[in-house]
Parts: C-alpha cells; sequence; structure tokens
C-alpha cells in the first residue's frame, strides 16, 4: 500500500507502460551494443537497471531489496569507474578488466580492445622490453610498419608499408601497457 501512496519514478512509469517499456529498451539496447560491436557502459548499466526494475515487479523478494540492491549497484558502478579512470583514464571498467584477463591473466591475445570512439581506438597489451617488441605486436593490427618517429612524449608518428601513417600514444604501467592509435588512416 505504501509503494502506492508515495510512488516513484520508476514505479509510476511502470505502472503506466509496464512491461511495453523493456519490449523498446532491450532490442534498442542490444541493437546499439551490436551495431557498435562495443559495450558502453552508460548501455551496460541502464540495462541492468531496466533488468532490476522489470524483476522487482515480478518477484516479492527482490520487491522488497530492490532500493538497497539499486544502491549498492550504482555504488559499485561508480566506485570501478571512478578507480578506472583515476588511474588509467578509462571509464569502461568492464573492458579494462576483459583486457587484463585477456592479455596478462590467460595470456591469450597479444592485445585487447579498452576503449573505442569515433577516430581512435585504444587497446591494451603486455608489457614488453622494448619499444621494437611493442611495435611487433602492433604491426599484428594495422600492417606491416616501414619506420616510426617519436613525436611528443610517448606520441610515435608510424609510417605502414603502404605510405599510410598513423598517430599511436603509449601510456606503460607495470604489468601491461595501453596505447591509442588514430583509427583515420592519413595518406
Amino acid at each position: 500500500m505504501a509503494k502506492y501512496a508515495n510512488p516513484t519514478l520508476v514505479g509510476m512509469l511502470y505502472e503506466r507502460v509496464g512491461d511495453k517499456l523493456f519490449l523498446i529498451i532491450y532490442p534498442f539496447s542490444i541493437y546499439f551494443i551490436i551495431t557498435e560491436k562495443y559495450l558502453n557502459i552508460l548501455v551496460f548499466d541502464a540495462l541492468i537497471f531496466f533488468t532490476l526494475v522489470l524483476l522487482r515487479h515480478k518477484l516479492v523478494f527482490l520487491d522488497f531489496y530492490f532500493k538497497r540492491i539499486v544502491i549498492i549497484f550504482w555504488v559499485l558502478t561508480l566506485t570501478f569507474s571512478t578507480i578506472s579512470f583515476m588511474l588509467f583514464n578509462q571509464i569502461n571498467y568492464l573492458y579494462m578488466t576483459k583486457a587484463y584477463v585477456e592479455c596478462n591473466v590467460l595470456d591469450i591475445k597479444e592485445y585487447s580492445l579498452v576503449y573505442r570512439y569515433k577516430g581512435y581506438a585504444t587497446f591494451m597489451m603486455k608489457s614488453h622490453e622494448s619499444i621494437k617488441d611493442d611495435f611487433t605486436v602492433i604491426e599484428n593490427l594495422v600492417g606491416k610498419i616501414d619506420s616510426y618517429e617519436i613525436g611528443e612524449e610517448n606520441k610515435y608518428r608510424v609510417i605502414l608499408k603502404n605510405n599510410q601513417e598513423v598517430d599511436i600514444k603509449f601510456n606503460n604501467y607495470n604489468q601491461f601497457t595501453l596505447f591509442s592509435l588514430d583509427t583515420n588512416l592519413k595518406n
């Protein structure tokens, strides 16, 4: 009865549209994930939140603990995002974790995607002894490298065999290296 006397915004929204809202949100989110080929942390958080809202109205147990569960979820998400941003300048802690596990723990990939946006992408690879070893891994991603020259601090201009240029910036850490490269190849 108290839930109807003082309804929340999410509760009122669910009262009006019910499960129809979720039939719209889920396909849109899945379409966004598939077309972008990248799970944005905001889309992930929205999917989890709307799943909790949907399950709240289906499971009495979840309805009773809904506020606590949502607060714990948001605190964990904000904490992990903040830590990832402060330490590595990356908000998407899901891809940071995935890349670290693939490159350093399981050692199944030489490099792994961490962040992608229009015009550039950030990858993680295991730390190497020399820059030559780093460029050997990067060759697998961009193609044969003809030469490279250092520009700014930790930023290189790489010229490929097909005369295209790529800008690559390195951020070295103890266990791994994050490298960002310009995905708009220049002639």
